[in-house]
């Protein structure tokens, strides 16, 4: 049996279980909940304080909607932006 992957988790820096989804990583952040992103979001982030924590309140938002695991990208990146 293999040990489950973690990685710090993009949004709050906490471990997370990780899952490769091909060009997406799913994270299970016990801060932030359950949710997925893709690569070239999470580079976005690093770079971006203020947009780390407006996705963090949108993936709280989406998972208090029902979402069970929301989808961060670059679309949805620029829609936060443009707030």
């Amino acid at each position: 049996m293999s040990t489950p992957r973690t990685a710090a988790c993009v949004l709050c820096g906490r471990t997370a279980s990780l899952r490769s989804v091909t060009a997406a990583i799913q994270l299970d952040c016990p801060d932030c909940g359950l949710y997925e992103m893709t690569v070239g979001a999470i580079g976005a982030l690093r770079a971006d304080a203020a947009l780390k924590a407006a996705v963090r309140v949108e993936v709280k938002r989406q998972l208090d909607a029902g979402v069970e695991r929301p989808t961060i990208n670059i679309e949805v990146l620029q829609a936060l932006k443009a707030r």
